[in-house]
């Protein structure tokens, strides 16, 4: 009798938009059902006894500090975050977790009596800093406590003063006569206001909550009729904030007047929200710039300190890397390098995954399900030696393997760098949830979950995380649908559609799938090619990896059909490569340019681009080039020797002088055959055309263009 592994652990029919997707508030709202999918293992441990020290030493030394919370996508971050929330807010469940007793009773000395102001943001779709930190602060101070006055952060509490001051010279009468002027017949569904301002709803207004809807009509109306100066401002960014060294000082003297010792800003999604506009430079530029406000305040006026735990899965220089090429890139890189070096780094590690995945995904349904899965994992680790050593990695030991079984550590270290490269929906966890779905009416108690099932998960239409994963993600689907499908179809005698609808005869589709997890495992080879498992794979590795799709009619020969499989299609496919008749890979086009560009970066800069189109233009010519100042060119001309003086500039960018030549002398301008975006030839003929000196023995060469 057959025994499938969904009878063994509780594998649902399908996935959910959201599974294992934390937001920040959300966690902390739902303590319970926070607390109740929480597993804290050793090296978690860890960290939330390193945050909670960092936060002390912030309130011991009275100072701000910011510390990144770095982990993969799905490495636990907002859930982090939610619990080190509830555990500085004493939530009582929290702080019984038995993992985390230590790290809790250890700083009890410090933490009893204090108050922190705990504020959760989620970064994703917010305008610029200001408005998502100093904003976000305020919609939740007045969560807690309504009663408490706006923090003067806002530039429309200026604008109110001004009107007040404005209301006492001109008398309430002359005062709302105008600023009703704009009322007169609006219908603008406004309410009450509909009738004009007085005295009453006036003052309402200005003590509405900057998002209210009295007070942002009131902000309208002033400024159309008193104050049009702030128009601008307006327009472009709504309820508009002082700059943020200056914000983040009003917000701390505003938390220490609610009585509070202290402020932790949770920035869930920071540097994905920059990450999302790392093509443009401008933003990036003055958004990024902003993150060193949370530690070097320009006031010292900071009377409680501001502790930032800031969530990101990439470091913000690799994703400015990918987006700018030469000078300007690396100079970015090394300003980012620079606030890098003012931040702690709190690290939650890929390794909790198989612990976590054991506890949420793989528990047993009871504890006979248990025996017997831990029965299958002994039969298959003694018949299987050279198999499991391939799946076990460099850095698993047998443990890791029977928590994650049925899954593989080799699976488990690719689809973590696979997630880390995709959007934030697309975990660690809930990539093998799919898997295991995707499955779930045929994997039998006994089987490993093939390395190259990962790939169709992957190519089920979620985004890459950067522009330049996109482009090879992009590569090697159209590979693979173009060429390398087709071929299996052709060698099978069966299409895709008939195996996906269940209409293929029952041994073609068996087959079809099988050799396809091996070119699946190729391709994921060429995406993410720092992950050891997949490196040099050989076709013994191949096998391996893909343990029970290969079966060869002769035991033990299951290496050498790989090999011959892999021959035959090399020779239709050109992109899958042989060496030595023992490493297989897959080259997907563009795949290894990215490295080059990078460690080229360096040297596209102006000075080197015309350096080096002038010693070309210099050796077509026959101009000898010792680097001079002022180069001269012998030749012959009617039987007289003459020289003449070579001059390569933009023309452009040159004086009269210089154009004018040397008294007495033949000057040869060669003009830059590129020049700044936006700049054409007709700029050196305007400059030819504004020459006032005197006559000259000046020659400009054709324009050299593109």
């Amino acid at each position: 009798m057959t025994t499938y592994i969904k009878e063994l652990i509780n594998i649902p029919e399908r996935v959910h938009q959201g599974d294992f997707v934390l937001k920040l508030a959300d966690g902390v709202k739902d303590a319970d059902a926070t607390l109740a999918d929480y597993v804290v293992t050793p090296e978690l441990a860890r960290c939330f006894d390193d945050a909670l020290s960092f936060i002390q030493s912030a309130v011991g030394s009275r100072s701000s500090k910011a510390a990144y919370l770095h982990g993969s996508f799905g490495s636990g971050k907002s859930h982090f975050m939610a619990v080190l929330t509830l555990l500085l807010a004493g939530n009582s469940k929290a702080r019984s977790i038995k993992e985390l007793a230590g790290a809790v009773a250890k700083h009890n000395a410090w933490t009893e009596g204090k108050r922190f102001l705990l504020v959760p943001y989620h970064m994703i779709g917010s305008r610029t800093m200001e408005s998502a930190i100093l904003g976000g602060y305020a919609d939740h101070v007045r969560q807690l406590h309504p009663q408490a006055p706006i923090p003067g952060f806002y530039l429309a509490e200026g604008l109110f003063r001004d009107a007040q001051q404005l209301r006492l010279q001109m008398g309430d009468g002359a005062f709302f006569g105008k600023l009703n002027e704009t009322q007169e017949g609006a219908g603008d569904g406004w309410g009450d206001l509909s009738g004009g301002w007085n005295a009453e709803s006036f003052d309402a207004a200005m003590l509405e909550s900057p998002r209210g809807d009295e007070r942002m009509k009131l902000v309208g109306d002033l400024i159309s009729r008193y104050f049009t100066a702030y128009a601008s401002v307006a327009e472009s960014q709504g309820e508009a904030f002082l700059p943020l060294d200056d914000g983040l000082a009003i917000l701390s003297r505003h938390a220490k007047a609610l009585g509070y010792d202290g402020v932790v800003l949770f920035l869930d999604e920071l540097i994905l929200w920059l990450a999302s506009q790392a093509a443009n430079l401008s933003f990036v530029s003055s958004e990024g710039v902003k993150l060193v406000k949370l530690v070097e305040a320009g006031h010292a006026d900071r009377p409680i300190p501001l502790v930032s735990f800031i969530a990101r899965q990439r470091d913000l220089r690799e994703l400015v890397g990918q987006n700018l090429a030469g000078a300007v890139g690396i100079q970015i890189g090394d300003v980012l390098k620079y606030w890098e070096a003012r931040f702690h780094r709190i690290t939650l590690e890929d390794r909790n995954l198989p612990v976590i995945a054991h506890h949420r995904l793989l528990k047993p349904v009871s504890e006979s399900a248990r025996q017997v899965l831990d029965q299958a994992y002994e039969d298959f680790s003694n018949r299987s030696k050279t198999v499991l050593e391939t799946l076990l990695t460099a850095k698993a030991g047998p443990e890791m393997f029977r928590l994650v079984y049925p899954f593989s550590p080799a699976l488990v270290e690719t689809l973590i760098a696979v997630s880390s490269v995709l959007q934030r929906e697309r975990t660690a966890l809930k990539l093998m949830l799919q898997l295991l779905v995707d499955r779930r009416d045929e994997l039998e108690l006994g089987q490993i979950i093939p390395v190259g099932d990962l790939y169709d998960v992957i190519a089920a239409g979620d985004e890459p995380f950067s522009d330049a994963m996109r482009l090879h993600f992009d590569n090697a689907k159209r590979l693979y649908n173009q060429k390398l499908l087709p071929l299996l179809e052709r060698t099978h005698s069966v299409t895709w559609d008939e195996v996906q609808n269940r209409t293929a005869d029952a041994v073609k589709a068996r087959a079809i799938r099988n050799d396809a997890r091996l070119l699946k495992t190729l391709l994921l080879s060429a995406l993410v090619p720092e992950v050891e498992t997949l490196k040099n794979l050989t076709p013994a590795r191949l096998a391996a990896l893909n343990h029970g799709s290969v079966v060869s009619p002769i035991p033990g020969r299951e290496t050498q059909d790989v090999l011959k499989k892999c021959r035959d299609w090399a020779a239709e496919v050109g992109e899958i490569k042989i060496v030595d008749d023992q490493y297989i890979s897959i080259q997907v086009t563009g795949v290894d340019i990215e490295p080059i560009l990078t460690g080229a970066a360096i040297h596209d800069n102006t000075g080197n681009k015309r350096r080096k189109i002038r010693e070309i233009l210099f050796a077509e010519l026959g101009i000898a080039d010792g680097n001079e100042l002022f180069i001269r060119f012998g030749f012959s001309w009617r039987g007289t020797p003459r020289d003449a003086e070579i001059l390569y500039e933009n023309v452009r960018e040159l004086t009269d002088d210089r154009l004018r030549g040397r008294e007495g002398s033949w000057t040869v301008i060669l003009d830059f055959p590129f020049d700044e975006p936006n700049r054409t030839p007709a700029d050196d003929i305007a400059r030819l055309d504004r020459y006032q000196g005197p006559a000259s023995h000046t020659f400009r060469t054709p324009d050299l263009v593109n």
